[in-house]
C-alpha cells in the first residue's frame, strides 16, 4: 500500500492531472519516498499504522517530489526535501505525545 497517490504528487509539483508522461517515474519515486519514510520512522520506533495517517501521506508525497526535482537539478528540490520533514516531524512529534504517559499515584 503506497502512502501517497500520484495524483497527489502531481499537485505538488503543478503537473496536470491528464499529463501522463510521468506517472511512471513518479510511482516509483513514491516507493522510494515511502522506503524513506519507513526508514526515518523506524529510527524513531515508530510503523505506518493502516489507514495512512494525513501527515504521512504528505510527507511521501512531498519526499517523491523532491524525488522527481533532484532528478532534473537539485536546485528547486530543497523546498519539497524541508516540507517532507515539517509533515513527518509532526507525525512523531505528535506520536511520541501519545506514548508519554505520566503515572499518578493513588496513595
Amino acid at each position: 500500500m503506497a502512502y501517497s497517490t500520484v495524483a497527489t504528487v502531481k499537485r505538488i509539483l503543478h503537473i496536470d492531472a491528464a499529463d501522463e508522461t510521468h506517472d511512471i517515474e513518479i510511482g516509483e519515486c513514491i516507493v522510494s519516498a515511502d522506503a524513506l519514510v519507513d526508514g526515518l520512522l523506524k529510527k524513531a520506533g515508530l510503523i505506518v499504522p493502516d489507514p495512512v495517517p494525513q501527515t504521512v501521506s504528505d510527507a511521501s508525497a512531498h519526499f517523491a517530489a523532491w524525488l522527481f526535482k533532484d532528478r532534473r537539478g537539485p536546485e528547486a528540490a530543497d523546498v519539497f526535501w524541508n516540507q517532507a520533514h515539517k509533515f513527518l516531524d509532526i507525525y512523531i512529534e505528535s506520536e511520541e505525545e501519545i506514548s508519554f504517559v505520566v503515572g499518578t499515584s493513588d496513595s
